[in-house]
């Protein structure tokens, strides 16, 4: 006797929860989410500039007080040599309350110490 097998039918609609699963977890994973400022920053606001924070930015609040993802920052030199290897831009969010004259200060002793670009990140006005 022959056993007669049963053909058995895919639901089609488990082929297109897969894709839509492995869609997600692509965008998941290639997708990168900044950390915010701390609340106690303010950023300075520019139109029609484009602007991305990254992953190693170091914040002065308007005492000029140095932090890098909430965590305080003993100064200029610890604060580039926790960089990437990779990263040779220092990024500095500042508060919109800081006086000019120490964000400038701030810029040139980044310089000083070895950073070959500084970019200053602000927040885009709507």
């Amino acid at each position: 006797m022959k056993r007669i097998g049963r053909a058995t039918r895919r639901e089609p609609a488990i082929s297109l929860i897969n894709i839509i699963f492995l869609i997600l977890i692509f965008f998941m994973v290639a997708g990168t989410l900044d950390r915010p400022a701390p609340a106690s920053i303010e950023l300075v606001q520019t139109e029609g500039v484009e602007s991305r924070a990254g992953a190693h930015v170091l914040t002065v609040d308007r005492k000029g007080a140095l932090s890098v993802n909430g965590a305080p920052v003993d100064g200029l030199q610890a604060y580039l040599e926790a960089a990437p290897e990779s990263e040779s831009v220092a990024r500095v969010a500042p508060d919109r309350r800081l006086p000019a004259r120490q964000l400038i200060a701030l810029v040139s002793r980044l310089r000083a110490l070895g950073a070959e670009r500084v970019v200053i990140v602000t927040e885009t006005t709507p």
